[in-house]
């Protein structure tokens, strides 16, 4: 029993992630020109962008981008959800030279409805008698014993 129920749960996990929608979405921002102290930037800077509507931070790219995504040229991604929701992301700017991180910028959002895949009813159902075949047909002879 123990066996079944493990591997349900990983065909539900495998399952799950299969049947997942893949979003190829776009990000695009205007980069800070000023520091929080109102002097202007001279250091080269990469950006994390990230998912926050679990409530906590997920990194989207794997690598720092080192371009802001802007709309001649948006940074490209992926996500992947199971249902509908509402996606919520930021992006926060990182001093290459310092390692000093920005505030994280305003949210956008992007609302993903999941397609209403439900079949629609089988059509034209017909039953009917079948005939009786001599093949098939079964005798049931009672034993004794003495």
């Amino acid at each position: 029993m123990k066996w079944v129920i493990t591997a349900s749960m990983v065909l539900m996990m495998l399952c799950g992630s299969v049947l997942g929608a893949t979003l190829n979405l776009k990000a695009t921002w205007t980069p800070p020109t000023t520091n929080t102290d109102g002097t202007p930037i001279t250091d080269t800077l990469t950006y994390n962008l990230y998912e926050t509507d679990s409530g906590t931070n997920v990194l989207i790219n794997s690598s720092p981008i080192t371009t802001p995504g802007t709309s001649s040229s948006p940074y490209l991604f992926t996500v992947t959800v199971t249902a509908s929701k509402t996606l919520i992301f930021a992006v926060m700017a990182v001093d290459t030279v310092d390692g000093n991180d920005s505030a994280l910028s305003a949210t956008a959002s992007y609302v993903y409805t999941a397609p209403n895949e439900t079949p629609n009813a089988p059509a034209s159902l017909v039953v009917t008698m079948q005939p009786a075949s001599s093949s098939s047909s079964t005798s049931a002879t009672k034993g004794t014993t003495k």
